[in-house]
């Protein structure tokens, strides 16, 4: 998928903003430290720094991300528009869930990460009755379970004075379900494979490369992150997933000792679904339908990091995100975002 022309000067803008409690420049002699609130990138994030050898982190999040609303291209579609092309128009989705990450210095330029995901996906979706114009049956589906596992490597290729760059690439392991199902009033009695969007995995060994850039001065810090999903092959249903890329520039505002604001821009695209379920009708509704999976949309990041000041809880790290989209271009009708909210906790050790 091509970046939209739109998209790159909206986060250079956002760049530019961000840049300037730097001053327009950096003091090449102050050293890059993590003893910051926001040296920690927002919580919505991983991978956003190395650690030093011998130190083991441990993070969970609580994760919830809602979608409402049918839309095609920029526009919204209402629930009747819908119902002209398919017999089921999904009206809301829900997902939220909690993932647990742990990161490894193995040593001043290497870091191992892993990651996993439980969530549970909860869609509500209108159909409508037979002779009863503008009377519409609702029902929900519901999928709850473990998502892929994410395994990752982080190695520093710069650090020096303010600025720290490193690259970090894996590998997703489908430890998903893609064969989630349940009855709805379409298929009684009989239970019926839920759509692409409720299924918990991919179904496929999938890469993550990515790259990570951090520079800081007295007063703030700014990050860069791109990263990427590619998807391998096809799962045994016979389908893959879209290939996605997000781009993040953020601001962290180092407020106090203990607490740093921090806003930005992000840029997501993500692909049509490949190939099909055989136990999928596309007619049924969008999210059943491969050509109405994909898109781009940029949102406003804008969130706070908290370290815990000299105690009982002493290096405990706390942080909120909050994410609202500023646009969004949909291929064909889906749900469209509508906000998203993570909250996060950890703790570092050394061994």
């Amino acid at each position: 998928m091509t970046v939209p022309k739109t998209a790159g000067p909206v986060l250079l803008l956002v760049a530019f903003a961000l840049v300037q409690p730097l001053n327009a420049q950096v003091n090449p002699e102050y050293r890059w430290t993590s003893n910051r609130p926001d040296a920690q990138g927002p919580a919505s994030l991983s991978h956003d720094r190395t650690l030093s050898s011998g130190e083991i982190q441990v993070a969970l999040k609580y994760f919830r991300y809602q979608m409402q609303g049918q839309g095609v291209g920029t526009d919204s579609l209402t629930t009747g528009q819908v119902l002209r092309l398919f017999d089921v128009a999904p009206s809301r989705m829900l997902t939220q869930g909690v993932s647990v990450d742990l990161h490894v210095g193995v040593t001043q330029h290497l870091t191992v990460a892993a990651s996993g995901r439980f969530a549970t996906k909860t869609m509500d979706n209108l159909t409508g009755l037979s002779g009863a114009s503008n009377v519409f049956l609702f029902y929900q589906m519901e999928a709850s379970g473990l998502q892929d596992v994410e395994v990752n490597l982080l190695y520093n290729v710069y650090d020096r004075g303010p600025m720290r760059v490193h690259v970090h690439g894996g590998v997703s392991l489908p430890v998903g379900a893609i064969d989630v199902d349940a009855v709805t009033p379409l298929s009684d009695p009989t239970s019926a494979q839920l759509p692409y969007p409720l299924q918990l995995g991919s179904g496929t060994f999938d890469l993550l490369p990515g790259f990570t850039f951090n520079v800081q001065n007295e007063k703030a810090s700014l990050g860069v992150q791109a990263r990427g999903t590619i998807r391998l092959g096809e799962n045994e249903r016979g389908w893959r997933l879209g290939d996605t890329f997000e781009g993040t520039v953020w601001g962290g505002f180092y407020r106090s000792r203990w607490v740093s604001a921090s806003m930005g821009g992000r840029y997501s695209s993500w692909g049509n679904v490949r190939g099909f379920d055989e136990g999928l009708d596309p007619n049924e509704s969008p999210a059943h339908n491969t050509l109405s999976q994909g898109g781009w949309r940029v949102d406003l990041p804008l969130g706070f990091n908290i370290v815990v000041p000299p105690g009982r809880f002493e290096g405990h790290r706390l942080g909120l995100e909050f994410v609202v989209p500023l646009h969004q271009d949909l291929d064909g009708p889906q749900l469209r975002h509508s906000w998203s909210l993570v909250a996060g906790w950890q703790k570092s050790v050394w061994f």
